[in-house]
């Protein structure tokens, strides 16, 4: 369904597509604000309030049947004393029902993401982190101990305590257990090279101890999957019959259930195959009910920590029914013929067509969410590329100003955005406090007579019949095998677009898709020429994992994986950086450390990203997009001005899908 729109169906979509993003869409010089609907953070809630709006509210009518036939014991005990209280965007929601859901993948992934909650949620604009299952947060004064406050009396959806012990227990007994975690917890938890220190203060206080200053762990963090199960606490009470340290028959137990050993059976049931496993106690809004193949069902979770403003318990929706359809085609057929109730996972401005024409048969609405995304499709040059005389290339930085200045942004973003994204360099977003405006405007400008002066002041000068340019080796045209690793979005036609710019300089290229694991390979390999993918970690959750944009990942660090191998193994592999990207890693390091919004967070994020705005170790093309979203006219509470979308948000969490309901 990717290609290039001509310009009668250019006209016909943007015609359609404007009204919507005119709200939506915001300037990327002034993103838009998060929605006022947002509750404020758990700490900020008046200490009697939560508990008096739990002890009058009500609760869904399955669940109260499920009281008087004695199944459940009564709300007040399966709330915590201060539940979460979410206020509603569009009001008071009614209790019942099922939504309609599909996915793609038979891992359900997406699913997932719409599911999980965590201690911990970005806002719209992933520029800020609020306390979500945690009641609380703050740092000491050093900012080297993290204390996080739980709710007191909150459960597992079997109704076991969810404790501090829930956290030690993934952390002491699986996240530093040899059996079963090898590799320790990650690099991430050993700041200064030394590992963090989790130590239970009581039942609902945690308290985080690290070597260095590291308010950074609340970035990590705020991106939900990373604060919730089970990345950061796992069901102790239902693991341990699988855990040799608790149970001395764990072997034979495993043997019963056809694992090898304890650890096949331990890991199989603390991280379930799709992350849905029937009978295992979660802590979100829905719990798994029944798979099949075609099919996963999830039904409420009597023991949800959260309420809305008249203290009914949420959620508000019986059951999620999701058809896994494994074909995007499929998928958004059935999303168009009105068989979901919300779609924005697999959908982009080339499906707005279909989507316009059957909203009135399909019973939905059409929103625009804009990307967190700053560039769809982004060039990763490999400065430690095998080839010797690409290398040279790709280390001159007037050569990749050149490819950047050959891009024409302009016309990538008609043809394949309608004209509704915005030529962005490969930087962070506007929204963060450090932001530099100039960085917005460096070297996007379509310029070929500068690119071309520039290709031949490096002494590029040779040029074939066909009018490219010669390798200094005698070995024939430059040419760019440039591979695209993730198919989401429209990158083979950003990629086409791109190369027949670059042939108006003198450059060959070669657009060529790579299986996934395939791409991962190469790239670990130092085979990748020119490596892409689209530009998410733009905000604050960039600091935490920084993928392209650091080099703690060799497998995501794509313009310069030796240098990010060589730091990554102290030196043992890989090769070594020169001075300047020592330094900058050093920089990351310091701006890890500084509190957000403060003078020196600022200070460091300036100086940091400067040198991907002045550099360009990665080229940019089009960003900060309209992605349509596909709501159902029967599913309400879903905001609909002010809204992002993208991984970095866990994509769902800022949507508060505890709030939705059904109304047909």
């Amino acid at each position: 369904m990717q290609r290039i729109i001509r310009s009668s169906a250019f006209l016909f979509i943007a015609s359609l597509v404007l009204v919507l993003v005119t709200s939506a869409c915001s300037q990327a010089a002034a993103p838009a604000a998060a929605p006022d609907t947002q509750p404020a953070a758990a700490e900020s809630q008046p200490a009697a309030a939560p508990a008096e709006a739990a002890a009058q509210g009500g609760e869904a009518p399955m669940l109260a049947e499920m009281v008087a036939n004695g199944e459940l014991p009564p709300l007040e005990e399966r709330l915590p004393v201060d539940p979460l209280v979410l206020d509603p965007v569009e009001g008071i929601g009614v209790y019942g029902g099922t939504m309609r859901f599909g996915v793609v993948e038979t891992n359900l992934w997406n699913f997932t993401c719409l599911r999980t909650s965590g201690l911990f949620r970005y806002n719209q604009e992933n520029s800020e982190v609020t306390a979500d299952m945690a009641k609380s947060f703050e740092f000491s004064d050093d900012l080297k101990t993290l204390r996080i406050q739980l709710r007191q009396g909150q459960k597992w959806s079997d109704g076991t305590p969810f404790t501090v012990d829930d956290i030690m227990f993934r952390w002491e007994d699986v996240a530093n257990n040899p059996d079963l975690s090898p590799a320790g917890p990650g690099g991430f938890w050993s700041p200064g090279g030394e590992p963090a220190v989790f130590k239970k203060i009581s039942d609902t206080e945690l308290e985080i101890t690290f070597a260095v200053p590291y308010p950074v762990v609340v970035d990590l963090m705020g991106r939900s999957w990373f604060s919730a199960d089970p990345q950061f606490m796992l069901p102790k009470q239902y693991l341990q019959k699988w855990h040799l340290k608790y149970n001395p028959d764990a072997e034979a137990v495993a043997k019963e259930e056809n694992f090898e050993t304890w650890m096949d059976a331990f890991r199989a049931h603390a991280y379930p195959s799709n992350n849905f496993e029937v009978g295992r106690p979660v802590l979100n809004a829905w719990m798994p009910e029944q798979i099949t193949s075609d099919r996963a069902v999830a039904v409420r979770n009597p023991y949800f920590y959260q309420v809305d403003t008249a203290g009914n318990q949420l959620p508000y929706i019986d059951r999620i029914d999701v058809a896994i359809t494994g074909n995007k085609e499929v998928q958004i057929l059935k999303a168009s013929s009105g068989e979901l109730d919300l779609e924005a996972w697999y959908l982009s401005l080339s499906e707005m067509p279909v989507l316009q024409q059957n909203k009135e048969q399909g019973n939905y609405d059409v929103r625009m969410a804009q990307s967190l995304r700053t560039s769809e499709f982004a060039l990763m040059p490999n400065r430690t590329v095998q080839d010797a005389v690409l290398r040279d290339l790709f280390n001159n930085k007037d050569f990749r100003v050149a490819l950047s200045l050959g891009i024409d942004r302009d016309a990538i973003n008609d043809a394949v955005f309608f004209g509704l994204a915005k030529p962005f360099p490969a930087i962070p977003l506007p929204a963060n406090s450090y932001f530099q405006p100039e960085w917005a405007e460096e070297y996007i400008q379509h310029d070929p007579d500068q690119a071309n002066q520039l290709l031949d002041g490096l002494g590029l000068t040779e040029r074939d019949s066909d009018g490219f340019r010669l390798r200094s080796d005698g070995g024939g045209r430059i040419n760019l095998l440039v591979e695209i690793g993730s198919q989401e979005g429209p990158k083979m036609q950003i990629c086409e677009l791109v190369k027949a710019h670059w042939e108006q300089i003198g450059i060959e290229a070669t657009c060529k898709e790579t299986e996934g694991s395939l791409y991962t390979q190469r790239n670990l390999g130092n085979e990748l020429v020119v490596a892409t993918w689209h530009l998410d970690r733009a905000g604050l959750f960039g600091r935490a994992d920084p993928l392209w944009f650091g080099f703690t990942s060799p497998s995501q660090q794509r313009w310069a994986v030796q240098w990010a191998t060589w730091f990554t193994t102290n030196g043992a592999e890989g090769e070594e950086p020169p001075a300047e990207i020592k330094d900058l890693k050093a920089l990351f390091e310091d701006f890890q450390r500084t509190l957000p919004g403060t003078p020196g967070f600022n200070e460091l994020g300036a100086q940091y990203y400067a040198y991907f705005a002045n550099e360009l170790p990665m080229i940019g093309t089009v960003g900060l997009g309209p992605v349509p979203m596909l709501v159902s006219n029967r599913l309400h509470n879903v905001p609909a001005e002010d809204i992002w979308w993208g991984s970095d948000t866990n994509f769902y969490a800022p949507y508060l899908p505890a709030q939705w309901y059904i109304q047909e």
